[in-house]
């Protein structure tokens, strides 16, 4: 494995000036590729923890799996900074154009699917607006460790399969090869501009919204409550650690 993850003086302000060009396969893993085959597996396990012996595993699998190694890694050891994650003004425009399109022409199939099946919508798109880590550890993280590590094409495709074995155990199988297709959907439309905006907010809930109700996950109130405590959370842990990292180098 190389070290690219553990850059030289000023290494920081030339990857922001000089951005490498995209390469579609290459063979370059780092101390971060390695972190997060780990994240991966150990997030797998917090699935299946969870949905097996207590919500509770799932929860802290959220909060330090996938939101506080995460931005340790690429703020703190990689010093790549917000666009190691997905947060980037760069196609920013682009990005939310794109997703209010998708997400706009999703909702009806949304809206159909929760009738037919005699569920709330409101709460149920809610509670999916706040899984928020999903696509920050999916593709914020993820996805862009496999690309800096493999190429874009390889990137789309591990995604997926990383998407769907995660949730093997926790649902059944059929449901979580589904997932695996709309994770190979989203990898597509993420690796294009490498932006979280193109996913969420507008247009991930809907498509997670329809996803999880055609696998039997209906999620109310109690699902809202939960994740608004989660979310709340996971701002905190990369608020802390972005704010440890200003006051390290000030």
């Amino acid at each position: 494995m190389s070290s690219s993850t553990s850059p030289a003086p000023g290494a920081q302000h030339n990857r922001a000036t000089h951005r490498p060009r995209r390469r579609i396969i290459a063979w370059d893993p780092g101390k971060d590729t390695l972190i997060a085959s780990c994240t991966l597996l150990a997030f797998g396990g917090c699935y299946f923890a969870g949905s097996a012996l207590g919500n509770w595993f799932l929860v802290l699998g959220i909060l330090l799996v996938g939101t506080l190694v995460p931005a340790l890694t690429v703020l703190r050891l990689s010093g790549e900074g917000w666009a190691g994650l997905g947060f980037t003004r760069r196609l920013l425009v682009t990005s939310l154009i794109i997703a209010a399109v998708l997400g706009a022409g999703s909702a009806y199939q949304l809206i159909v699917t929760a009738a037919d099946l005699q569920v709330q919508l409101l709460p149920h798109l809610l509670a999916n607006f706040l899984v928020f880590w999903e696509p920050l550890f999916v593709f914020g993280w993820l996805y862009l460790r496999w690309e800096r590590a493999f190429g874009w094409l390889p990137a789309i495709f591990l995604t997926s399969i990383g998407f769907a074995l995660q949730h093997v155990g926790s649902v059944p199988l059929p449901a979580a090869l589904s997932f695996g297709m709309f994770a190979l959907a989203f990898s597509i439309i993420f690796a294009f501009v490498r932006n979280l905006a193109v996913l969420w907010p507008l247009f991930y809930p809907v498509a997670s919204g329809i996803g999880t109700l055609q696998s039997g996950l209906a999620m109310g109130w109690d699902e809202v409550l939960s994740g608004a405590l989660i979310f709340v959370v996971q701002l905190s842990i990369l608020f802390f650690v972005a704010r440890g990292i200003a006051k390290r180098t000030a």
